[in-house]
């Protein structure tokens, strides 16, 4: 038996944002919507794109914003310096980035909890040393995706 896959829904997204206590609009709707079906983080430009015209650029960024300062999703940036945004849920970890160089896909991964222990005391010691307080800290790899690399061999 096949099991299906849950697409969300209009009432997924409502969910989120009535868990963080933000106004239901429909620009948020929209964002939220996309980014709980792509599960993954887009670029602005992505989210434009997969949007087929239902968010301007300028309501992008304010949504962006407001949903950022509520803790629903996270911003940084590509070594390219697009930005780039990630849904937060109850369920995500700390976790890192793999761009692709060629297509900009962006993959999310984990690394060893003793690596990641070892880079926590690291940091502390960073901070002691230059009195400084880190606020956040990520690993970019930056690579060819395996679609990316088979059109390059073929």
């Amino acid at each position: 038996m096949v099991s299906k896959i849950k697409r969300p829904t209009e009432q997924d997204s409502k969910s989120l944002l009535a868990s963080k206590n933000v106004s239901i609009t429909k620009p948020r709707l929209i964002l939220v919507g996309l980014l709980l079906k792509e599960k993954r983080p887009l670029t602005v430009d992505q989210v434009v794109r997969l949007s087929r015209g239902k968010l301007a650029l300028s309501s992008l960024y304010r949504v962006i914003n407001d949903l950022r300062d509520c803790g629903l999703i996270e911003e940084f940036t590509t070594p390219e310096n697009a930005k780039v945004i990630e849904l937060i849920t109850s369920d995500s970890r700390h976790h890192h980035h793999i761009f692709c160089g060629n297509c900009d896909s962006i993959t999310d991964f984990e690394i060893d909890p003793q690596l990641e222990q070892d880079l926590a005391l690291e940091i502390q010691r960073i901070e002691a040393e230059h009195s400084i307080s880190v606020i956040s800290h990520s690993l970019e790899l930056m690579s060819l995706c395996v679609p990316c690399k088979e059109k390059l061999i073929n």
